[in-house]
């Protein structure tokens, strides 16, 4: 879902039009997204961290909720503030998520090389 909060707004346009959905199904879903994360931070299969980076992307969906009616065409996706803030907040907790997952897993390939001892 960060995925799609974060892509360009032709990207987003593209997935609205196709789905047959309005530009509201985009904030829907991270809602879906975020439910989901509070029940497993609740029961400690989410870290605190990560359900961190979510409520801040929502605070970005919260401000996107109380702009103008406006906000809502398809439009707006490329020429609001508040949508343009949301993709560059979901774009950061996408990156952090993907760099603290790589770490999870044990890929160690992003992690910088170690010096002669």
């Amino acid at each position: 879902m960060l995925g799609l909060l974060s892509a360009p707004p032709d990207r987003q346009t593209a997935y609205v039009c196709e789905a047959g959905v309005g530009t509201d199904e985009l904030l829907l879903q991270f809602d879906d997204v975020l439910h989901t994360a509070r029940a497993r931070a609740a029961d400690g299969s989410l870290g605190q961290e990560d359900l961190l980076l979510l409520l801040e992307v929502d605070e970005k969906v919260d401000a996107v909720n109380a702009g103008p009616d406006s906000i809502w065409d398809e439009a707006a996706l490329e020429t609001s503030a508040e949508w343009r803030e949301l993709r560059v907040t979901a774009g950061e907790a996408k990156a952090a998520f993907e760099r603290s997952w790589s770490l999870d897993s044990g890929d160690q390939s992003s992690l910088p090389a170690e010096g002669p001892a």
